[in-house]
């Protein structure tokens, strides 16, 4: 009777050289790691660049947004042409005093007007109110030149004063010349033209 000879599987060769030995693995070099560390640091940077332009370009929208809105705000004050235009410094972006966190600078812009103190500081009260700005402050009663100050819904304020432009430039050029005030002081504060400034801030009212 025949007989079968078992066969078992061979074992597939291990990886050798050409004097049958087993080949290690070779170790990593210098250069991989400094390719790595390099990827690394080109990802990281890259990375850092794409925040920090993310970054600028939200500051820059939310800057013109901000300008916008102080546009808006004297837009809707509807001032005509007799309120004359001297001085206009208009920003967006959020101006922090260096010495105090809490406070911000204001936008601004100055005016001449043909008429009185008295009624310019009445028909500018009615413009302001009409805007939808409330009259919260008047800090110093009974001064040569008025201020009021107003607030909107929205937490935004308005600044108003107004003063005589002879009085104001009979003090500032005394002044100057270091002359004495008694004659500006027997000067009408009422007489006309006015001089005007209006200021608006989106943050505060601390300036």
């Amino acid at each position: 009777m025949a007989t079968t000879k078992k066969t078992t599987p061979s074992k597939k060769p291990s990886k050798t050289t050409k004097a049958g030995k087993k080949v290690k693995a070779r170790p990593l070099t210098w250069r991989f790691y400094v390719v790595t560390v390099g990827i690394f640091l080109v990802s990281v940077a890259a990375v850092v660049v794409l925040a920090l332009f993310a970054s600028q370009m939200v500051a820059r929208q939310n800057a013109q947004a901000r300008l916008d809105r102080i546009n808006q705000i004297y837009a809707s004050l509807n001032l005509d042409d007799t309120y004359l235009l001297a001085n206009s410094h208009v920003f967006g972006d959020k101006r922090v005093y260096e010495w105090d966190k809490s406070r911000t600078y204001s936008s601004e812009q100055d005016y001449i007007k043909g008429d009185t103190v008295s009624n310019t500081v009445a028909e500018l009260d009615a413009k302001i109110k009409a805007a939808g700005f409330g009259f919260i402050d008047e800090p110093y009663p009974g001064t040569k030149a008025t201020q009021y100050h107003y607030k909107s819904s929205k937490g935004e304020y308005i600044r108003l004063t107004v003063e005589s432009k002879p009085y104001w430039d009979a003090t500032s050029n005394a002044a100057v010349m270091n002359q004495s005030l008694e004659n500006i002081d027997s000067m009408d504060p009422n007489a006309g033209p006015s001089k005007i400034t209006i200021k608006v801030n989106l943050d505060d009212n601390n300036e």
